[in-house]
């Protein structure tokens, strides 16, 4: 196996192919090899890359594949030909260009995505690699966003960024565009992962968002150069957008929503599932509810994630105090491209205990007959299961997690693990 001289396996992956040294060459070679080979899917390559340490390695030792349970044929298929067309229009397609090559054995390729079992056996990027050291999060949601929705996701995006996260997301119109856009300038970035090949700009109206991506952020793309957009790409990428995060976030999402998909694929991977529950009935926003009523942590601040995450940023030096002056969704001002619009802050209606600021009307969601009964009866048994409660009531569940929801964003009852909720004092 060669292309462009010797192979020798080398510790050192430098950016672009035409700056690569031949150990590098090697490697990438075995990478292609690897990901064009017929019968091999993405799960398969990344057995033999975990098994072996790299491309190089599991293309050499072909003979031993069936010590990650795969069969002589696959390495009868690799050892042929049938690969080598597609793999050479590959290379030939990076030849001119200057973005860099992300190889599975390079030392800045991320530990946790490096961990999913289907994770990609080489990446193109565009930009500022070293966002990939940070602690990263997900915010994903809807392309047709309302502006409330984007209001939350930059709100989130800003606060989480400026703590030194790492934030993100998918490069599309609405809810990705707005997270990228907020956290660009913040001191830990955003990383853009593409559907399409690294030098393809999609959607044409994010021109301008990707080249500031470019300059300042991270881009990512597993596809080969020139790729086009192509609707299987992108339930495919969304696997990186998880694989990359501690956890992914939900603003604004159908019944039926590609930010689905990205959630059910963390929670594959072992990634917390967070969701903006947003306003009872709320079409844009059903997708969301589906998620919490799931067992996603409904999510009212950004102190709610860091929190919750406390134990995985604190190696970072990561914690609440480092947030910005923003109290709430309500309250954060919405970014148009790189201008502050500022809004007087909206004062929150009186209640009986001090409530946090919060994305929708939350007292007025758990103003029902059913507040006082639901509080009385978690304070006189203690933590209750939500099928309990709803017996207990005789309050259908449906009806019951919106006013569970309600309590919690008034802080007045909190969600513990396995569905079960308890009273605040």
């Amino acid at each position: 196996m060669q292309e462009n001289g010797d192979i020798r396996p080398g510790r050192e992956f430098p950016t672009s192919l035409a700056d690569m040294a031949q150990a590098a060459r090697a490697e990438y070679w075995a990478s292609l090899a690897l990901r064009h080979c017929h019968g091999l899917g993405a799960r398969s390559c990344a057995k033999l890359l975990q098994f072996f340490g790299s491309a190089h390695k599991a293309f050499e030792a072909r003979e031993r594949w069936n010590e990650v349970k795969l069969t002589k044929r696959q390495a009868t298929e690799i050892a042929g030909d049938s690969w080598r067309a597609e793999a050479k229009r590959e290379w030939d397609s990076a030849k001119n260009l200057n973005d860099g090559i992300l190889l599975w054995s390079d030392p800045l390729y991320p530990q946790r995505l490096r961990e999913i079992p289907d994770a990609p056996v080489l990446l193109y990027y565009r930009g500022d690699v070293s966002l990939l050291r940070s602690p990263a999060f997900a915010v994903v949601g809807s392309r047709q966003a309302t502006a409330k929705g984007r209001e939350v996701a930059a709100y989130m995006a800003r606060c989480l960024a400026s703590c030194g996260i790492a934030m993100v997301s998918g490069m599309a119109q609405g809810i990705d565009k707005v997270v990228h856009e907020a956290a660009l300038s913040r001191t830990g970035g955003s990383i853009g992962v593409l559907g399409t090949g690294i030098d393809k700009i999609y959607p044409g109206e994010n021109a301008r968002l990707f080249k500031s991506m470019a300059a300042k952020g991270l881009l990512l793309s597993e596809f080969p150069p020139g790729a086009p957009p192509l609707a299987a790409h992108f339930p495919v990428r969304n696997r990186i957008i998880s694989g990359l995060a501690l956890g992914v976030l939900v603003v604004e999402a159908a019944s039926r929503s590609g930010s689905l998909v990205t959630a059910r694929l963390a929670l594959e991977q072992n990634r917390e599932v967070y969701a903006v529950p947003g306003q009872a009935l709320d079409t844009h926003c059903l997708g969301c509810q589906d998620l919490v009523r799931q067992g996603a942590r409904p999510v009212f601040s950004a102190e709610d994630v860091l929190r919750d995450l406390a134990d995985q940023l604190r190696p970072f030096g990561i914690s609440e105090a480092d947030l910005p002056e923003e109290s709430g969704f309500e309250s954060a001002p919405a970014e148009v491209e790189e201008t502050k619009v500022a809004r007087r802050t909206a004062q929150p209606p009186p209640a009986p205990k001090k409530v946090r600021n919060v994305c929708a009307p939350a007292i007025a969601l758990s103003s029902t007959d059913n507040r006082q009964r639901l509080l009385e009866c978690l304070r006189a048994r203690g933590p209750m299961h939500t099928d309990a409660l709803s017996l207990a009531l005789g309050v259908q569940v449906a009806e019951l997690s919106t006013l569970l929801v309600a309590l919690e964003m008034t802080g007045e009852i909190k969600r513990l693990p396995g569905a079960q909720y308890r009273t605040l004092p």
